[in-house]
This record gives structure tokens, sequence and C-alpha cells, in this order.
């Protein structure tokens, strides 16, 4: 009876301490996966946004005396919404161009299409899409202040 409460316990705690490798693994991963997500979006804005929003996206981009309206500081999306990140409305924004007018009669570069476009459309473009605009997202909530 021993034995086997001994070996119960061995195996019980074998099976622990995997667990726990296996969370420290899954979390080593999701920090990189964090990474690497913060790392795209920022090159996306880097490359697709920063010509109106400005490098360090407060509205100051070279392109920004060019239009009618001038783009908003992005690093007080939050500021702007009682403290809370909006994100639903950012990846609409982001996709659609949110009804802007600064955008003009038609969304602000419709990204989703785009991004879609992109990645091949159908099945492979949309999940790029979303990749990207996820990205996008995660990257501008990282920058409020």
């Amino acid at each position: 009876m021993a034995k086997q409460y001994i070996r119960a316990s061995t195996v019980a705690l074998a099976g622990l301490c995997a667990i726990l490798l296996l969370t420290g693994g899954v979390r080593a991963a999701d920090d990189e996966t964090a990474d690497a997500a913060f790392a795209f979006g920022e090159a996306l804005f880097k490359e697709r946004c920063a010509a109106c929003h400005g490098e360090d996206a407060t509205g100051n981009g070279p392109a920004a005396p060019a239009l009618k309206v001038a783009p908003p500081d992005l690093t007080e999306i939050a500021k702007h919404n009682g403290g809370t990140f909006p994100a639903p409305r950012v990846v609409e924004i982001i996709t659609y161009g949110g009804n802007i007018a600064a955008h003009g009669s038609g969304p602000m570069p419709v990204w989703g299409l785009v991004f879609s476009q992109e990645g091949g459309g159908g099945k492979i473009g949309a999940a790029r899409s979303r990749q990207a605009l996820i990205a996008l997202k995660r990257y501008l909530e990282s920058i409020q202040k």
C-alpha cells in the first residue's frame, strides 16, 4: 500500500513538474509572441500611418499640413475616452476609416482590405488582415499617455 502511495505521489509530482515547465514555456512563448506583435504593429504604423499621424503618433506627420483636418494625437486616444482605450472603435477606424471627415468622402485607406489583398485575399488574406489590425491596435494601445 505504501509503495502504491509513493508511486502515485511520484507520478503526481512528475506531472505537476511537467505542467509547471510547460506553463513556463508557454509564458515565454507568449512573451515572445507579444514582443513580435508589438514590433510588427510598430513597423506597420511607421510604414503606413506615420506620413499623416507622425512617427511619434502625435499628429505631426509630413503630410499633415496638406490635410483639411489635422490628424489627432493618437497617444491620447484613451485620455479622450475616459481613460479607457476603445479597442473595438480603434480597429473599426483602422479597418474601415470610421466615418471620420478628415479621411475624405471615403474612409481613410481601408487598411483591412489593403492588408487582405496583400495577403493574397481569401482566408489567408483575411488572416493577414486580422493579424495586422490586431498588431496596430496593440501598438496604439501601448503608446497611450
